[in-house]
């Protein structure tokens, strides 16, 4: 009997331990952590954006270069002189997409009523990117348009363009 006492309490004691909670330990383990930094991209022009010399219809005109240079008139202006895409240079990170925009709201100013300048287009594709080397350069194109009876003379005006990553 004692013996069975003695067992009976050997096993209440196992299940005691077995049911007092379990300690946890802690654990440390090192994470790792990265960070590409990106080049600062610059953006210059190299060549003005130049619609040439115009002769516009009477009834006014939309004037259009596109960014190989070629220039159009809806109207029948006709052109002369030496016109010119933009022409820009940009650097940023190797192989790394890219955005192209424009502003918005632009104009030529001169002697007569200030003429919008917009619908730009540029020549980097429908996916720009900085090559190996880092450069991103393209032509840019734009339209223009001459009110009916616009004042002769010299306009200019300025645009922005914003190349930035993707």
């Amino acid at each position: 009997m004692k013996l069975n006492k003695l067992l009976l309490g050997a096993a209440v004691i196992g299940l005691s331990i077995a049911a007092a909670p379990q300690i946890a330990k802690a654990t440390t383990t090192a994470g790792t952590a990265n960070a590409v930094l990106r080049a600062a991209i610059t953006l210059t022009e190299t060549t003005q954006l130049d619609f040439g010399e115009v002769t516009p219809s009477p009834a006014g005109d939309v004037i259009t270069i596109d960014s190989a240079g070629v220039t159009s008139a809806v109207s029948g202006s006709t052109f002369a002189g030496s016109p010119a895409a933009g022409v820009w240079a940009s650097t940023g990170t190797p192989l790394t997409a890219a955005t192209i925009s424009f502003s918005s709201g632009d104009l030529l100013t001169g002697p007569g009523t200030d003429m919008a300048l917009g619908t730009f287009t540029h020549s980097a594709g429908g996916s720009p990117a900085f090559d190996g080397g880092g450069a991103l350069n393209f032509n840019v194109g734009a339209s223009f348009t001459i009110a009916a009876a616009q004042t002769a003379g010299t306009y200019a005006g300025a645009y922005s363009v914003t190349v930035d990553y993707q």
